[in-house]
């Protein structure tokens, strides 16, 4: 017996139906590549846009196909076996590839490239999972999505108890089940509860009738919704703009989870992408060989620029120099704007303590950075032809007080102002601390050259509300209270030490209103909570640890106004005193009358770092508001049943779901 149908018009079919089937399924593949390669590379941006613009444009492609044909099967169908096969595969590969950086196969970008191909193969038996089944609600679908769902949420309760305490081995383990209760387990279960609910609306409604319309489920489904994206455009308008994209990355995610789209697959891709992206890099300043009236800088993040959307190459580097010297540093613009420098001699790093800038061969402790050639004082000293200095700024002992451990103290939940203490019971030694660093580096220059101390700029106004700022009012005060805290003591270890110290950078932003508080965030000259990723290897630009940086810390705007304060204070000061001689440390009472720390600021201290003790009470903050994650959740949970009940709208079924048709032939 022959076929009726032509054998030619068959193999037309036949191959642009494996087209339809394969074609937007590489495709998008494809663009993931495209894209992670591009990532991982740390390309410039205008790259990496063309890329996204591309794998946004294979996803388009797939999305729509996926809606298309649809992904409900009629009654015995079963799923696709090359769908299977090329989950297998991927899901395999990406095991591997992961599996192999955990052994310790030296290649940077493993990690990335392993969780793209497992991401890609759990997309794909998410798929043939949710498709497989027959053509009404199967128990089966709820109970195993129940069952991933529950293990999640079991996972995650155990690290959260055990975590706190955990060391070695075991810490590393907890955070492997954690990563699989909430990348594998609580996708995988999200899925399979969304076909199931989705079916249930369809079979419904299919009762009803087809004039019956929208359902008040559905009708209420899209009234939450059309709330949620208006929530967001008023927490934009609120200035909670951090807040306002959190929510809208959910408005996204859940109904790309429900639809089987692989949509969710694609904006996570999409996301991490884009926030690990490489920011860009200028060559570095001119060499201070030949300069005759230059500009020594050293210090910490508050002088090296950090803060900043750009760093010079090199100092910018996940894992190895971490400096984070800027271009738009206050320091490097005096030297450009202002004709008494010709050169700047930029040594300051972001992260540095005072015995970062404390040479070898003082007494106290003495320690190079990583990446630097030797501690800051050292580098001057060493220079050859040696640095002819006109003038010598310097801003360090923030560091050393524990100010970045505050900031994430206060931006975690809890009230910060009861960890007072364990702040400013530092503040004697820190104070002990710069004053000798403070008269090394006036030992390491002539005597003919000022030496200025210059104070950290008060971040926050004093105002009564802060909209867009997740600091209470007690805790807003808490940390103006401390930075003046810190300015003064920079300031008493100055004149102890013999040093010129600059009171005026202390209120550099309040004039041009770019304190917090003062206005909206994006306009401000601090950093509340900014994202912005490193450059270097990809595992260290996609470790999200990376991504806070920049966070409490001025930004261009923030260091022009600081470059405009030090030129009027370089104005009223038209010849720098020469230094006095060190000065008798002022007395404090005896040593017992100091406040004593409750522990230290450096991991070399013989009491628990502060550090250590603060992530512990962080932890417990967040441990003890669980009744504020279960209604979160909660809140989570009515926009994935609206999702649900969104998506049930749309079409069941495109095009029958099969294997892509064989050649016909004749038999």
């Amino acid at each position: 017996m022959h076929s009726d149908a032509p054998a030619g018009s068959a193999g037309r079919r036949d191959w642009r139906g494996t087209v339809l089937w394969w074609g937007p399924r590489l495709l998008f593949v494809a663009g993931a590549v495209v894209l992670v390669v591009e990532s991982s590379r740390g390309v410039p941006l205008p790259e990496l846009y063309a890329a996204l613009g591309f794998f946004v444009l294979c996803s388009a492609v797939f999305v729509g196909r996926q809606l298309g044909i649809g992904h409900e099967p009629g009654p015995g169908a079963q799923a696709p076996r090359w769908l299977i096969r090329a989950a297998a595969l991927l899901s395999a590969a990406g095991a591997a590839v992961l599996a192999a950086h955990v052994a310790g196969v030296d290649w940077d970008a493993l990690p990335l490239v392993g969780s793209v191909l497992l991401l890609l193969g759990l997309g794909w038996f998410v798929e043939a999972w949710r498709g497989a089944a027959p053509g009404r609600p199967r128990t089966a679908l709820l109970l195993w999505g129940t069952a991933l769902i529950a293990l999640a949420v079991l996972t995650a309760a155990v690290a959260a108890v055990l975590l706190p305490k955990a060391k070695g081995s075991l810490f590393g383990g907890l955070l492997i089940a954690l990563g699989a209760a909430l990348f594998v387990f609580l996708p995988l279960g999200l899925n399979l509860l969304s076909e199931w609910g989705v079916r249930r609306l369809r079979i419904r409604r299919s009762a009803a009738g087809p004039g019956a319309g929208v359902g008040l489920v559905e009708a209420v489904a899209l009234v939450v919704l059309g709330a949620v994206a208006l929530a967001c455009l008023w927490l934009v308008y609120r200035d909670w703009v951090l807040a306002a994209v959190l929510v809208a990355a959910a408005l996204l995610l859940l109904p790309a989870v429900v639809s089987n789209t692989h949509a969710d697959v694609a904006l996570v891709l999409a996301a991490l992408c884009l926030l690990a992206s490489a920011p860009p890099e200028h060559p570095e300043p001119p060499d201070v060989a030949g300069g005759r009236r230059v500009l020594v800088a050293l210090g910490d993040s508050y002088m090296s620029g950090e803060g900043a959307s750009s760093y010079f190459e090199g100092t910018d580097d996940g894992g190895r120099d971490e400096c984070r010297r800027s271009p738009s540093a206050y320091a490097v613009g005096l030297t450009t704007a202002d004709r008494r420098f010709d050169r700047v001699l930029f040594l300051a790093c972001s992260g540095a303590r005072t015995f970062n800038l404390n040479p070898a061969s003082a007494p106290g402790p003495s320690r190079v950075q990583p990446g630097e050639p030797g501690t800051q004082i050292d580098q001057l000293a060493s220079r050859t032809p040696p640095v002819h200095p006109a003038l010598v700024i310097v801003t360090v002992g923030g560091n050393d007080a524990g100010f970045a451990i505050l900031g994430e103290a206060c931006l975690a939940p809890g009230d910060c102002v009861t960890q007072k203490p364990v702040f400013v019971n530092n503040l004697a030694k820190v104070r002990r601390d710069l004053v000798a660093t403070y008269r090394s580096l006036r030992a390491a220059v002539p005597a003919s050259v000022p030496v200025v101390a210059v104070p950290y700029p008060q971040p926050i106004a004093a105002a009564g509300r802060c909209s867009g700022v997740a600091l209470t009012k007690a805790e807003r005060d808490f940390i103006r209270a401390f930075v003046e805290q810190i300015d003064t003591t920079m300031r008493e270890a100055a004149h102890a030490a013999g040093i010129t110290y600059m009171a005026e950078m202390k209120d550099s932003l309040a004039p041009q209103r770019l304190q917090l508080c003062q206005r909206r965030k994006g306009a401000a000259g601090i950093n509340f909570v900014d994202l912005e990723t490193v450059n270097g290897l990809a595992a260290q630009r996609f470790s999200p640890a990376k991504w806070l940086h920049n966070s409490l810390h001025p930004n261009e705007r923030g260091h022009a106004a600081m470059r405009a304060a030090f030129t009027t204070w370089l104005d009223s000061h038209p010849e720098l005193l020469p230094p006095a001689p060190p000065d008798q440390e002022p007395a404090t009472g005896s040593a017992a009358a100091e406040p004593e720390p409750l522990c230290g600021m450096t991991f070399q201290a013989a009491n628990a770092h502060c550090q250590v003790r603060i992530r512990a009470w962080e932890l417990e903050q967040v441990r003890s508001r669980w009744p504020w994650l279960l209604l979160v959740l909660f809140a989570l949970a009515v926009l994935w049943a609206a999702s649900i009940a969104a998506v049930s709208l749309l079409p069941a079924t495109g095009r029958p779901y099969r294997d892509p048709p064989a050649r016909a032939r004749a038999r």
